[in-house]
């Protein structure tokens, strides 16, 4: 074969190669650990909706496998798994592991509104003007993807409805860490116990507790409304979740993948906060029209509900003193919270949440 002949064969090759499609790549598939179960409900079909979304906005080249019921990491273990790579997305509750999160577990409240939309948004807001908040994600090498609330807290009794402290009149009750506190200082009359969640039924139907408290979403799904004869929603505080990313599976996406997470998960946060208002108004339909263990659903009015964070108040603002020992931003980062609260709920009674908004303009 003459040099001119061999030529033209490589330039006819590489033409070739050229004109044919490109070979795509495998899909990378990162690991998103949750604790509940893969029923059809607003949250997880929200849930769904994000996995869709990241995979079609980079092409293809991001899936999202879902591990529910913690088959890849028990819920108390998620930030370890999350700073470990064991999982590269999971939803933590930053409470639980306040040692290493101490302005994070402010996010969670006793006082202040515990709409789930006003909670986050809230949150949010704050954040925005906090780098010790990024900074502190990063200690635990983890890159935030987005928050959500759980929403308004309930009392649960088979007694009498906790609508005042003063209706607690001895009660064993199932209480948070800071409503002990709160009850201790008040000096409510209550017997505190310590009582992990998931042993919240079988304690009130053998008797050992008269109450706890719990979130109003969670009733049906723990059949709470089985043992108890009132449910009392406050109306005060809630739990943030924070959904975080391994840092070194955040770093390891192009500039172009992390610019789509970053917009699908603000959309995520939106559609998680209508997705927990909405399976918050079933939760009440579903206990208030239940025939066959009927319970009495109390939802508290302001005067009531004052009375409750006269109580709480105090402590809340020591548990930020506190934690500003070990993290000097932390009364900043609870003032602030509180202020951006009541800013948001103003905007809400004014003018609605944002997707009632959108559906205004679009008329």
């Amino acid at each position: 074969m003459t040099p001119f002949v061999r030529v033209l064969c490589v330039l006819s090759t590489l033409s070739l190669w050229c004109l044919s499609p490109s070979v795509q790549a495998e899909p990378r598939t990162l690991h998103y650990a949750t604790a509940v179960a893969p029923t059809d409900r607003p949250n997880n079909r929200a849930r769904h909706w994000w996995a869709e979304q990241i995979k079609a906005r980079t092409n293809g080249e991001i899936e999202i496998e879902i591990h529910w019921m913690q088959s890849l990491v028990k819920y108390a273990d998620t930030a370890q798994a999350i700073s470990s790579g064991l999982a590269d997305i999971a939803g933590m509750t930053p409470d639980y592991t306040a040692a290493r999160f101490p302005l994070w577990a402010l996010s969670q409240t006793e006082v202040g509104p515990g709409d789930h939309y006003i909670a986050a948004e809230a949150w949010r807001r704050m954040m925005a003007n906090t780098p010790a908040l990024q900074e502190e994600l990063q200690r635990n090498n983890m890159a935030f993807m987005a928050v959500y609330s759980t929403g308004p807290r309930v009392l649960i009794s088979n007694t009498r409805p906790y609508l005042t402290p003063e209706d607690f009149d001895g009660d064993r009750v199932r209480l948070t860490p800071r409503s002990v506190q709160a009850a201790q200082q008040a000096d409510w009359e209550v017997t505190p116990i310590n009582l992990t969640f998931t042993d919240i039924y079988s304690a009130m139907d053998r008797g050992t507790i008269n109450g706890a408290q719990s979130a109003a979403y969670l009733v049906p799904l723990f059949k709470h409304h089985e043992v108890a004869k009132h449910i009392v929603e406050t109306g005060n505080g809630q739990a943030m979740i924070l959904e975080a990313m391994n840092l070194d599976t955040w770093n390891s996406l192009t500039p172009e993948q992390q610019k789509v997470f970053e917009e699908v998960n603000r959309e995520l946060e939106l559609r998680m906060a209508e997705a927990g208002l909405e399976e918050l108004e079933q939760a009440r339909e579903m206990i208030r029209s239940n025939r066959e263990f009927p319970t009495e659903y109390h939802i508290l009015n302001a005067r009531q509900r004052a009375q409750w964070e006269t109580g709480y108040l105090p402590v809340e603002r020591a548990y930020a003193e506190k934690t500003g020992k070990r993290a000097p931003q932390a009364v900043s980062v609870f003032e602030r919270f509180q202020e951006r609260l009541g800013e948001v709920a103003a905007e809400v009674k004014e003018s609605g949440y944002p997707w009632e908004r959108d559906k205004v303009a679009e008329r």
